[in-house]
C-alpha cells in the first residue's frame, strides 16, 4: 500500500511539474521604434505594421515611441533627444546623428535602390540607414492639360495660368518648408554641393534665389500659400485642388491622399470635383532654363541605436528588413475599401500597388533628385526659413508674422 501511494505521489508531482512548465509565460522582447511621424494616418499605419510583425515573431512586443518630442519637435532636436531602438530618420538629419554617435553602421537588406538613394544613407563609404520612403515636391494638375504638362519653367507656368485667369496653390509657410524651397532654388542656380556650402558659410540670403521664390507665388491668389492657418491644416491645398479651387497645386506625394479622401467622402458627379482618375503629376518646372540641379528630394531611412546589445541589434535589423520588404510595403500602401491611397513613395521602384495608379508617374518624376547631406544643414535651413518668412510677401491679416518681422 505504501508503495502504491508513493508511486501515486511521484506521478502527481511529475504531472504538476509538467503543467507548471507549460504554463510558464513566453519571455517577451520589446522593440521600441520611433517612426517618421508626418505620414497619413500614422497610428493606423503603425498598428498594421505591428500586427503583421508580431504575428510573424512570437515573443516580440513592438512599441511605438510617440511622445511630443517626436510629434512636435522632430526637426528641432526632438529626434536627437528620443530614446528608441530603431529610428526613422529624415536623411537631412543623418549626418548630425552620426556625428553625435546616436546611430550605428549597418548593411542594406536589398540591392534595388538607386544610386541617389544609396548616397542619401551613406557617409564616407559607410551605410547608416535602410531607405524606406522617398519625399519631395511635385506638381499636380488635371489630366489632359497639355499646357501645364509641358511648361518648362515657373515663368512659363505663370503665363499659362495668367492667360486663363487661373491659379496654383503651394504651401509657402513653415521654417522647414521655406528652407527646403530655398535649397531647391539655390541648387538650380549653383548645383547642390555648392548650394550646401553657401548655406553653411553665410547667413545672407541670395538675392537671385529670393527673386525666383517670389516668381513661384505669382499665380497664388491672395489669402493662400502664405498662410500659417492653412499651413497647419494638413492636406488643405490638396483638398482645395480636388474641390476645384485651383488648376494645379504643388505638394509632397502623400499630400494627395487628403485630396482623394475628400473626393471619396464628399464629391458626387455634379459637385465639380476633380476625380482621382483625372489627376496627373509631373516634376516641378525649372526656375531657370539652364538649371544645375536634378531636383531636391529626401529619404526617410531606418537606423539602429548605437548602444543596443548584440541580441537587440539582431532584432532591430529583423524589423528593419521586414519594413523594407515588398510584403510590408504592399500591406501599408494598398488602400482598403473606401480609403484613399497614402501615396507614400517606397524607396524601391519595383512595386505595383493596386488601387494607386499614379505610382509609376511619381517614381519617374522623383528620379535623379539629390539630397542635402551636410552636418547642420537642417538647422541652417530652418533659420533661413525664418528669414524668408519676413522677406516674402506677408498677408495683412497675418498679424503674428507682421509683428515678428517688424522687430
Amino acid at each position: 500500500m505504501k508503495k502504491t501511494i508513493g508511486m501515486f505521489v511521484v506521478v502527481m508531482m511529475s504531472f504538476m511539474a509538467s503543467c507548471f512548465a507549460q504554463a510558464e509565460p513566453t519571455k517577451v522582447s520589446t522593440l521600441r521604434v520611433a517612426l517618421y511621424p508626418y505620414v497619413p494616418d500614422r497610428l493606423a499605419l503603425f498598428h498594421k505594421i505591428e500586427a503583421i510583425f508580431e504575428s510573424g515573431n512570437p515573443g516580440v512586443n513592438l512599441e511605438l515611441v510617440d511622445d511630443s518630442s517626436i510629434l512636435w519637435d522632430y526637426y528641432s532636436g526632438g529626434l536627437q533627444a528620443t530614446k528608441a531602438d530603431v529610428y526613422e530618420v529624415d536623411t537631412i538629419l543623418l549626418s548630425d546623428l552620426i556625428q553625435s554617435g546616436k546611430i550605428t553602421e549597418l548593411k542594406l537588406p536589398r540591392e534595388d535602390y538607386s544610386d541617389e538613394v544609396k548616397a542619401a544613407v551613406s557617409r564616407n563609404g559607410k551605410t547608416y540607414g535602410v531607405p524606406h520612403w522617398l519625399c519631395g515636391n511635385f506638381l499636380f494638375y488635371k489630366k489632359g492639360d497639355t499646357e501645364i504638362e509641358s511648361a518648362a519653367t515657373w515663368g512659363d507656368l505663370n503665363k499659362i495660368l495668367s492667360s486663363r485667369n487661373e491659379s496654383l496653390f503651394v504651401d509657402f509657410k513653415g521654417k522647414s518648408t521655406l528652407g527646403e524651397w530655398y535649397l531647391t532654388v539655390l541648387s538650380e542656380l549653383y548645383g547642390l554641393d555648392e548650394a550646401q556650402t553657401l548655406i553653411s558659410e553665410s547667413d545672407r540670403l541670395d538675392d537671385e534665389a529670393l527673386s525666383k521664390l517670389n516668381v513661384m507665388l505669382e499665380s497664388c491668389p491672395a489669402g493662400f500659400c502664405r498662410s500659417d492657418d492653412l499651413h497647419d491644416r494638413t492636406g488643405y491645398y490638396s483638398r482645395a485642388f480636388v474641390s476645384g479651387k485651383s488648376s494645379a497645386y504643388v505638394g509632397y506625394s502623400e499630400s494627395l491622399h487628403y485630396g482623394i479622401q475628400y473626393y471619396l467622402d464628399n464629391c458626387t458627379e455634379s459637385s465639380g470635383c476633380v476625380s482621382p482618375e483625372d489627376i496627373a503629376v509631373r516634376r516641378l518646372p525649372d526656375f531657370a532654363k539652364a538649371t544645375k540641379s536634378g531636383g531636391i528630394g529626401w529619404v526617410d531611412a531606418l537606423a539602429v541605436d548605437a548602444k543596443l546589445t548584440p541580441t537587440k541589434q539582431l532584432l532591430a535589423m529583423k524589423f528593419i528588413e521586414f519594413m523594407a520588404s515588398d510584403e510590408a510595403y504592399q500591406a501599408v500602401l494598398a488602400p482598403d475599401w473606401g480609403e484613399a491611397p497614402k501615396y507614400l513613395i517606397s524607396a524601391t521602384t519595383t512595386l505595383d500597388i493596386k488601387g494607386a495608379p499614379l505610382y509609376p508617374a511619381l517614381y519617374s518624376a522623383h528620379s535623379g533628385r539629390g539630397t542635402g547631406i551636410h552636418i547642420g544643414l537642417n538647422d541652417k535651413l530652418r533659420a533661413i526659413g525664418n528669414q524668408l518668412d519676413c522677406e516674402l510677401p506677408i498677408s495683412r491679416t497675418d498679424k503674428k508674422t507682421l509683428e515678428r518681422c517688424a522687430k
